[in-house]
């Protein structure tokens, strides 16, 4: 889904009209393992031309997706939900990772707060096998004195 119909599908996921509602949410159900879904929708909540209840949304749809999918699966859980994951995407995990460091400290507050459980989710996750430059991310912010991003993980 590109990006156009993707945010007119998230507007249309906070209608009134329950039966617009229900088509939109299926619809997000069924793109959201397509590959660059995840990325789009990150661009849609750092979009500050966007209306803000929208990407509100959006930082939802994308802190539950990476709650249950961003981890890879542990295979000592024998809960059936777990089993219904979808592997992301590496080169979505990747522009994920590469941007939602800078995105975080970029937002709003009511979207700082969705981004920055995802970001828990994915240090938890990624680092440091998957994600090694975090550290240095943090080092250069601190010497540069960014603190304010270093400081919401």
């Amino acid at each position: 889904m590109d990006l156009p119909s993707l945010s007119l599908v998230l507007q249309a996921a906070l209608s009134s009209n329950p039966a617009e509602r229900k088509a939109a949410e299926q619809s997000l159900n069924q793109f959201q393992y397509t590959p660059q879904h995840l990325v789009r929708v990150l661009q849609i909540i750092v979009d500050n031309n966007r209306d803000l209840a929208v990407r509100q949304f959006a930082s939802i749809h994308f802190k539950n997706f990476i709650a249950k999918n961003w981890a890879p699966l542990d295979p000592s859980i024998e809960n059936f939900n777990h089993l219904m994951r979808t592997e992301i995407s590496p080169s979505d995990k990747d522009v994920v990772r590469d941007n939602i460091l800078v995105y975080v400290t970029q937002v709003p507050p009511l979207l700082r707060v969705q981004l920055g459980e995802c970001l828990k989710t994915i240090i938890n996750s990624d680092y440091p096998e998957h994600w090694p430059r975090l550290l240095n991310w943090v080092k250069h912010n601190l010497q540069d004195q960014q603190v304010y991003g270093v400081c919401l993980f």
